[in-house]
């Protein structure tokens, strides 16, 4: 008696964690179906970030050009200037308020997670996170990925959709921050300038190369 219990709590198990498993594909399915849908992407954003132990709240805004893989202009414009621009190889951190600028190959930085989504390696998030789809209503779509292993930085990202087209990005740490990145004016697929993923230091600027300052004449 107690051993046809045991097996069929098993089988019942087994079959959990099977249609879990399919679940998952499914969501990751989904999730890249949206996100091959361009090459290229641009968008002004809104991000905002904080924690829940502290009411002081830290916001920028202004410019996103994307192209796979790896290429992207990130340009914060206010209240703080800001630059990242990586060209696929060299990835640049430009501060104009410190005249600093830093350079890394790209394969030696750690871009992340929102990299990995931008650019659409689902295999690469399948990995590192549970990808569920957690809503659909109407033309919104919202995914939550959940890290497989503890030592991810991120402990929830969820990605909202509308209309096919990437609307927010929420990501919270193992230290309670939070970041919302609001995306808004979205184009899928446009032409770019040979010149958009290039960076050149402006003549004065400290030029930090793998722990070497040297300034720019």
């Amino acid at each position: 008696m107690f051993k046809k219990i045991a097996v069929v709590a098993l089988l019942g198990c087994s079959l959990s964690f099977s249609a879990m498993a399919d679940i998952q594909e499914n969501a990751g399915n989904q999730l890249n179906s949206l996100l091959a849908k361009f090459d290229s992407f641009s968008a002004d954003f809104d991000q905002v970030s904080g924690s829940e132990d502290t009411r002081r709240m830290e916001n920028s805004r202004g410019t996103l050009l994307l192209a796979k893989p790896n290429k992207f202009r990130w340009v914060a414009k206010e209240p703080f200037a800001q630059k990242l621009i990586s060209d696929g190889d060299t990835l640049w951190i430009y501060d104009p308020d410190l005249e600093q600028a830093t350079r890394r190959k790209v394969a030696e930085s750690d871009t992340g997670v929102p990299a990995l989504i931008l650019n659409g390696q689902i295999e690469e998030l399948q990995a590192q996170y549970r990808i569920r789809l957690l809503q659909e209503k109407g033309s919104n779509q919202l995914f939550e990925l959940l890290p497989i292993h503890d030592a991810g930085v991120f402990t929830r990202i969820r990605l909202l959709f509308t209309e096919g087209l990437i609307k927010e990005l929420q990501m919270e740490d193992s230290l309670g921050q939070k970041t919302s990145i609001l995306f808004n004016n979205q184009k899928l697929n446009p032409d770019f300038s040979a010149d958009s993923f290039m960076f050149i230091p402006p003549e004065g600027t400290d030029v930090i190369i793998e722990n070497r300052a040297e300034p720019v004449n």
